[in-house]
């Protein structure tokens, strides 16, 4: 008994940050640019379709007539991170955002979000 009385109450120490999910579901926490490459250390790129989320402030914002780029993070030691979307929302560089989408990580310090969602924070209180 006081075995699972201990499970419990460590349990309850302190909720994880995970900020995965299914496909197109929210995740639970959406991960700040200082903690996304320990949040992601061991996550690999697999077969199946995985999504992430990050808050930060927007280091690119471009739009090449089809697609639109918005890439957060990246100040050493944090990995960049790009999300592919369809269209910037009027977002400018600096402005902090949150993004989530397809995880895939080409190499240990840069994450692409494909495809992927951006709103501004007030948006995805709601």
């Amino acid at each position: 008994m006081a075995i699972g009385l201990m499970q419990d109450a460590r349990g309850q120490d302190a909720p994880e940050k995970n900020p995965f999910a299914d496909p197109d579901m929210k995740p639970d926490y959406q991960a700040r640019c200082h903690e996304v490459r320990e949040l992601t250390k061991d996550r690999e790129t697999g077969a199946t379709r995985v999504d992430f989320s990050v808050t930060g402030p927007l280091a690119l914002v471009h739009f090449d007539g089809t697609l639109a780029y918005l890439g957060l993070c990246g100040t050493a030691p944090d990995p960049k991170v790009l999300c592919v979307t369809y269209q910037t929302n009027d977002m400018k560089v600096g402005e902090v955002v949150t993004v989530a989408g397809g995880y895939s990580r080409p190499n240990p310090d840069f994450i692409v979000l494909d495809p992927c969602l951006a709103q501004r924070p007030e948006a995805s209180a709601e």
